[in-house]
């Protein structure tokens, strides 16, 4: 019994020790005393100082007794393998985003950025496609807005590009400003997919570094590529009655655009004036004049391209408030959203927001005009109420309130504004009070209308102000020059700007101007532009 008490006690020391052949005994066992042999004296002496415990128990099992399982060697964490350094020679306009690109990524090299100008670089990013390319944009030839020179060949082009110009500046599309404009390259805008300038950027390494240059690219292509842009094209005063209305009823729906609805629908979105009531319901209000389009005319609009239109104007309720909604309810039904007017002053002044290329983007209308010197009647009985439809009447401090709610959901604002005076070029200080009110709380651009005729464009602090594109499809009499308006933007908000020349034929359906027409009609905004200080 003790012979088992004794195995079963050496067995519970091993387990203590994790099954070790030694043991260390516990650090207050007393060291065992010296043993005299041949010498009794010794007994008498003093004993040494106790040193530190290091005996250890050997125990010796029985042969029939199962070993203890040894435990495992532990295996050192093999060291990482070193990373083969790669210098990366980068241009300094570029140093910035690739640096970011690199830190967020991970790779088998060790990149190293130096200069670009630095010798025998491993690999070096270039202007040019002899490498692998990474990065590509249209390279502009930028003119000042309001200059004439409007076209360039490609030869012509590529000696500006070589030599340099005092006047066309070339650059990546995306660092033009709003107040420059890109000369056409053999007919062609910067986006048109025949457009035949390029900013190109590659990679070229070293031989023996291909693998290193196909990783490189495909980090650097993805954080290198253009930020999303986007084309607006507006138009102005659009009235679909008199022979509009005529020709629709008669099944020409798609009369009234049929020359224009090609650059309505290349366009990501399209905007547009509609100064009428729209409907077959209501009874005419008691001012000069007053427009219903048939109903069939929101099928038009549809039809031709249009995205969006304001109906914050002084026609939109020549048939009451029950046209009002009617027309909104028939444009709806056609994919067309009206802003500037609604079943109540909520409706009225909530914007319209729809992405598109990537980019939010959110749109507002707003009316003020004077009242009408014969009739006398005010527009302004028509604004919206917390429970009666009606347009949304263009305060100030509404308009800075409205963007201000908005601005943080989008990427872009844009405001559409029917002010000033009809036949008078100048704006009034309640169309300029607006306009800058808008841009002031953050909105990207404003388009005008109302006055009938070409007005010009302001560059106000960080926004573009086009205070009135003139009518567009429209029977009425006055100026036929008119204008499409394409409106690039991105991000940042307005990158360019570009007019195309039009004249209302006789009836109201527009029409391409002639080079002739379309010089003399881009030279009156140009004018008209010069009331304004240029940045």
């Amino acid at each position: 019994m003790r012979l088992i008490w004794t195995r079963l006690t050496l067995l519970g020391w091993l387990v203590l020790v994790g099954c070790s052949s030694a043991v260390d005994l516990p650090a207050n066992t007393p060291a065992p005393l010296p043993t005299a042999v041949g010498d009794p004296a010794a007994l008498s002496k003093p004993l040494p100082p106790t040193p530190a415990p290091t005996a250890t128990l050997t125990a010796v099992l029985p042969t029939d007794t199962p070993q203890p399982t040894t435990a495992p060697t532990a295996t050192a964490t093999p060291l990482p393998t070193p990373k083969t350094a790669v210098s990366l020679s980068v241009p300094a306009q570029w140093l910035e985003r690739v640096s970011q690109a690199l830190v967020q990524s991970e790779a088998a090299w060790e990149w190293q950025i130096v200069p670009a100008d630095t010798p025998n670089a491993t690999i070096a990013l270039v202007n040019n496609a002899d490498g692998v390319l990474v990065a590509q944009e249209p390279l502009v030839l930028a003119v000042p807005f309001n200059h004439s020179w409007n076209y360039a060949n490609l030869a012509e082009a590529q000696a500006i590009v070589a030599n340099g110009h005092p006047l066309a500046k070339a650059m990546p599309w995306s660092a033009m400003l709003p107040t420059q404009r890109p000369l056409l390259i053999d007919g062609y805008q910067p986006d048109d997919p025949e457009y035949p300038l390029w900013d190109q950027w590659s990679l070229v390494g070293q031989p023996g570094y291909e693998t290193a240059v196909a990783d490189l690219a495909a980090i650097l292509q993805p954080a290198l590529a253009p930020q999303p842009v986007i084309k607006l094209a507006a138009v102005g005063d659009v009235n679909l009655d008199r022979s509009l209305g005529n020709a629709i009823n008669e099944g020409h729906i798609d009369y009234p655009f049929l020359n224009f609805a090609p650059y309505l629908q290349a366009a990501d979105l399209a905007v547009g004036n509609l100064e009428t009531s729209l409907g077959d319901v209501g009874e005419p209000q008691p001012k000069n004049y007053t427009f219903q389009s048939p109903p069939a005319a929101a099928q038009t609009l549809g039809r031709a391209g249009f995205d969006v239109v304001s109906m914050a104007n002084n026609h939109a309720m020549d048939y009451g408030p029950e046209s009002l909604l009617q027309g909104i309810g028939l444009l709806n039904e056609q994919g067309v959203a009206v802003i500037g007017a609604g079943a109540n002053d909520a409706a009225a002044r909530a914007p319209f927001i729809t992405e598109a290329g990537g980019l939010k983007v959110a749109f507002l209308g707003y009316v003020q005009v004077p009242v009408e010197v014969t009739s006398h009647f005010d527009t302004a009985s028509w604004t919206a109420t917390a429970d009666a439809p009606g347009l949304a009447w263009a305060v100030p401090a509404q308009i800075t309130e409205d963007v201000t709610a908005v601005r943080p959901q989008v990427d872009l604002v844009v405001v559409i504004l029917h002010s000033g005076y009809e036949y008078v070029i100048p704006p009034s200080q309640e169309q300029l009070d607006a306009a800058h009110a808008a841009i002031d709380a953050g909105a990207d651009i404003v388009i005008g209308h109302h006055a009938h005729i070409l007005q010009g464009v302001e560059f106000y602090k960080d926004g573009v102000i086009v205070y009135g594109l003139g009518n567009f499809a429209f029977n009425i009499d006055g100026e036929p020059n008119t204008v499409l308006l394409n409106v690039w933007l991105d991000a940042d908000g307005v990158r360019q700007l570009e007019f195309i020349p039009a004249i209302i034929q006789f009836g109201g359906q527009p029409r391409l101007a002639t080079p002739d027409e379309g010089a003399v009609i881009l030279q009156q905004i140009y004018d008209r532009s010069r009331a304004f200080p240029m940045p």
